[in-house]
């Protein structure tokens, strides 16, 4: 008797443990200037836009920050001057594009490159940019709040378009590997699929969502999707869409270069699952922030990055 109660009590640990195992805990944290809305990987540098006015790069390699990029401050409603929250970031051939909180309720776009920082689009303009892409040097492409997409040529300061998705407010976008297709992500729960040459929609993606779409990923042709509904979707060109639940509102989702792993933020706890996107089954649980998810950063198909509003950016090796 006392030999199968010793080992029940064997299996049962063996099995905790097992269960154990698939959490996963960061090996390092960065430390950013701000809370972080948005992260990216460029060259060997993580690039992060902060709420205190300043883009931190850091030097993936000797995990320390390399330097920042300050921004001019802003004039709130009493008239102080405050530190402009950078709502996004992009990164190409060393020049960055930063989307900032503006004054009157209209944002800012900057442009940093080797003759310092410029300010392209101001209050003047009145547009409410929520996120920035660039597409090439001289061109970028912008998502704003009113679900709109406009195609930006800096050199000449022109509109090349202007097209609106739906009446619904903008969220999110994602571009595809070589810049040429873009998605997009509004409060719908609907997930648009245009050509970034002339702004021409070329799908929808619908029936998994149902709510908001916070956030949004494009990879491989492949498209992952973080709801207020807690249903994190995936759209595969070549597969069924599905969804997959969490048990609070998603505020941050991603997929790995292969677009093989997905991830999302799936409980209040501000875990991170990981699953395979093409066996729906769910790999480990990341954990380690305090606050809300923002933003997600693959190095490469086992390492990433992930930012929340708190400080930390914490650094995962998946299993």
């Amino acid at each position: 008797m006392m030999k199968n109660i010793i080992a029940s009590i064997l299996l049962i640990s063996v099995f905790l443990t097992g269960l154990q195992a698939n959490d996963i805990s960061p090996l390092y944290k960065l430390r950013a200037s701000g809370m972080v809305y948005d992260i990216l990987i460029d060259d060997g540098r993580l690039y992060a836009a902060t709420d205190a006015g300043n883009v931190d790069i850091f030097d993936i390699e000797k995990k320390e920050k390399e330097k920042s990029i300050g921004l001019p401050g802003i004039k709130d409603f009493m008239g102080d001057l405050t530190a402009p929250k950078i709502y996004s970031v992009d990164v190409m051939d060393d020049h960055v594009l930063m989307v900032t909180s503006g004054e009157l309720g209209y944002n800012n776009v900057y442009l940093h490159d080797e003759n310092g920082l410029k300010n392209i689009i101001n209050k003047q303009m009145k547009l409410t940019i929520k996120e920035g892409r660039f597409i090439n040097e001289d061109t970028i492409l912008l998502g704003l709040m009113s679900n709109e997409l406009i195609l930006y040529e800096i050199s000449s300061a022109k509109q090349l378009y202007k097209v609106q998705m739906s009446a619904s407010h903008f969220n999110d976008m994602a571009l595809n590997e070589d810049r040429t297709k873009v998605a997009t992500a509004d409060e719908s729960g609907e997930v648009y699929l245009l050509d970034v040459a002339d702004g021409k929609v070329e799908k929808v993606l619908s029936g998994q969502n149902v709510d908001n779409i916070y956030k949004l990923d494009l990879k491989k042709g492949v498209v992952i999707t973080a709801g207020q509904d807690r249903r994190c979707a995936v759209y595969s060109p070549t597969r069924s869409a599905y969804y997959v639940a969490g048990t609070f509102l998603l505020y941050a989702a991603a997929l790995s270069p292969s677009a093989k792993v997905g991830i999302f933020a799936t409980n209040v706890e501000n875990d991170i699952q990981v699953f395979n996107t093409r066996t729906k089954s769910k790999l480990s649980m990341l954990k380690g922030h305090n606050a809300t998810l923002t933003a997600f950063a693959f190095l490469n198909e086992t390492e990433l990055f992930s930012s929340a509003e708190e400080n930390d950016i914490l650094f995962w090796k998946l299993n």
